[in-house]
């Protein structure tokens, strides 16, 4: 009884000693504004009073990179993140990153090792961006309207709501263009909202204002813009030009040669907001600029999915740019206009630049599917009163990939049993498919496979392909692993299925354990 007691002691020395480390995060997520700085906390504990520095591990990993690794008291940081050492040797393992960018935003994971003993525990970071906004005018082709248009830039989240009021009134939306959130190279998001405006309805001390909210934003930003009636322009100019009829004759000569000095000087710098709003008849030929156009971009295709095309239009003054998307079919030999019957939309986004100009982007959002856009071709074409004939861009033939989904299954022939491989919805078809079996514990590839693939086409234009090779130890009660290895140009890494023998009894292995493996009688 003694000696039991002493052992019981003893025990509960060990446990004391050996207790369990614990980790700790925040459950909610933590919010950092992009171009700053925000910390993830992370907090670990032991019951024991002096830690053993050889002993603990910290790192925190976002995605599958290691992003910082702390041990033996040794810190290494990839990128911008930073770690307290002295901190972290007592218990805080909270992480700083700086300069966050929208890329940043995710779940990273604390984890903490001492002793052999591992925990780990997620935090999720939310990254936001503050808009920015600016409202320009710029004319349209009737001599009784302009359109204003309110920029905002540089906003995370994608959801914003632009409103436009006049004189403190909410616009109908019948006057008023938005587009959708254009998300630009940083991972922020542009919108451009347009307003139409009727200079013969605008009354003296008329008011336009652009109102943008947002998540990031307290009091939503407000940008206002004063509207000039065209009666009182009219009035001005009928009044200026009586009282200089008298010496117009003398003054037509200076201002013959003032105004060729203008238009050079205006031609090299910035045009002026009043120019920007003059009508197109009025507007001078040589404060015009020509568009230059891009190359289209294409996205990676991917079968079952949406893709957007986009091409740069930039450098050109006034606004007033038309944009005509073309596409040839698969199989046509000439251009037709697309249309929202196809399942094509597009959109145009345009900014003011700081000389002036403005710049646009034209896109257009597809459904990508292997028979309706494989081999198709797409044109963007631009009209402006700078140009006198349209300028273009075309694609080149479209290809389009799907990724293929690989089941694997065994059946059994007249005595004789496979292992089968089924490779669904695949394009093009081409594709590397391998079997090995393991010998001598290591993985050793078949010389051949039983025949040749078989290859079978679906309706909407994508392959199926059948691989399978024969087990001919299928009732062996020594255990045996089989592994199929899919490789294609739409995968990032190749596909790989593992199936266990053990005592005639097939299992296909997963991340999760092993699950027994479907058979079946086709052939």
């Amino acid at each position: 009884m003694k000696m039991d007691f002493w052992i019981f002691i003893l025990f509960l020395l060990q446990l004391q000693t050996c207790a369990a480390l614990e980790v700790t995060v925040p459950s909610n997520p933590e919010t950092g504004m992009a171009r700053s700085s925000v910390l993830l906390p992370c907090i670990f504990s032991l019951d024991f009073q002096q830690m053993e520095p050889k002993s603990l591990s910290v790192r925190w990993i976002f995605g599958n990179k290691v992003l910082l690794m702390f041990t033996d008291r040794e810190l290494t940081s990839y990128g911008r993140a930073r770690l307290n050492k002295e901190a972290a040797m007592n218990g805080n393992a909270t992480l700083l990153l700086y300069d966050l960018k929208v890329e940043d935003e995710g779940m990273y994971t604390c984890s903490v090792e001492y002793n052999g003993e591992l925990r780990q525990k997620d935090v999720v970071l939310r990254v936001q961006a503050s808009p920015s906004v600016d409202v320009a005018s710029y004319p349209t082709t009737s001599d009784d309207e302009i359109h204003l248009d309110c920029l905002v830039k540089g906003f995370y989240p994608k959801e914003v709501k632009v409103t436009w009021y006049r004189n403190g009134k909410v616009v109908n939306k019948s006057d008023v263009i938005t587009g959708e959130p254009r998300r630009e190279g940083n991972g922020t998001y542009d919108i451009n909202s347009t307003l139409l405006v009727i200079l013969s309805k605008v009354e003296k001390d008329d008011k336009a204002e652009c109102q943008v909210e947002h998540v990031t934003l307290g009091t939503p930003i407000k940008e206002h813009f004063i509207l000039t009636p065209i009666d009182l322009k009219r009035n001005s100019t009928t009044l200026i030009a009586v009282s200089v009829v008298s010496v117009f004759l003398v003054m037509a000569v200076c201002r013959g040669v003032y105004r060729a000095f203008c238009i050079r000087r205006k031609s090299k710098s910035n045009i002026s907001d009043e120019e920007a709003m003059r009508p197109l008849k009025d507007l001078d030929p040589a404060l015009q600029k020509s568009p230059r156009m891009g190359k289209i971009e294409v996205p990676r295709l991917v079968h079952g999915t949406q893709a957007q095309l986009n091409c740069t239009i930039s450098g050109y003054f006034p606004a007033n740019l038309k944009v005509i998307w073309l596409w040839m079919k698969p199989g046509a030999t000439e251009y037709l206009p697309v249309s929202s019957s196809d399942n094509k939309i597009g959109t145009v986004s345009m900014r003011r630049q700081d000389d002036k100009t403005y710049t646009s982007t034209a896109s257009l959002s597809i459904n990508v599917s292997v028979l309706g856009e494989h081999s198709a071709r797409y044109m963007c074409q631009i009209q402006h009163p700078s140009l006198e004939s349209p300028l273009q861009e075309q694609t080149r033939k479209l290809s389009v990939i799907a990724s293929p989904v690989v089941n694997v299954m065994h059946e059994t022939r007249k005595k004789k049993t496979y292992l089968k491989a089924v490779i669904e919805g695949i394009f093009p078809k081409t594709a590397s498919i391998t079997w090995s079996r393991t010998r001598y514990n290591c993985f050793i590839n078949y010389l051949q496979t039983d025949g040749k693939n078989k290859e079978s086409e679906n309706a909407d234009g994508t392959f199926n392909i059948i691989c399978r090779c024969r087990d001919k130890q299928s009732q062996a009660k020594k255990p045996k692993s089989f592994k199929v290895t899919v490789n294609h140009e739409s995968l990032a890494s190749p596909i790989v299925r593992t199936i266990l023998r053990e005592e005639g009894v097939y299992y296909l292995l997963t991340e999760n354990g092993r699950e027994i493996l479907p058979a079946t009688s086709d052939v």
